[in-house]
């Protein structure tokens, strides 16, 4: 039987490798703009976030594809729901800004869809709409 959702050591280890390297770039994106650090390298550090990114979603593609169709099912529509509702609420953010409230950085929807993800999966348990 394959490991379920989140039970898989290898899954886990490398979501807490790519969180950790991505909150320390952009961290250190922060931290050396305001210290002057050459524009290379902060835009080498910007970038690695998106590829943390790409690998995150890479491992959760493949831990899905090795589950059984209900829990595949199950785990996609999650995914949609949190994804739905990261875009819409990132959306009106960004036009409440054209209003005056404060300006977010973007890449807050990352942490914001796995946020969701983690708050529509006990809701969501079956796979009927």
């Amino acid at each position: 039987m394959n490991p379920t959702w989140p039970t898989n050591w290898r899954y886990t280890l490398g979501a807490i490798a790519a969180w950790m390297l991505f909150l320390a770039c952009v961290m250190g994106v922060t931290v050396g703009r305001a210290s002057g650090w050459p524009l290379a390298v902060l835009i080498a550090l910007a970038l690695v976030p998106a590829v943390t990114v790409a690998l995150q979603f890479r491992a959760a593609y493949r831990l899905i594809a090795a589950q059984d169709e209900f829990v595949r099912a199950l785990t996609l529509r999650r995914m949609v729901v949190a994804a739905a509702a990261a875009i819409a609420l990132a959306t009106a953010w960004s036009v409440m800004e054209l209003i005056g409230l404060p300006r977010l950085p973007a890449w807050l929807i990352y942490p914001l869809f796995w946020g969701l993800f983690g708050i529509a999966t006990p809701l969501i348990r079956d796979t009927r709409a």
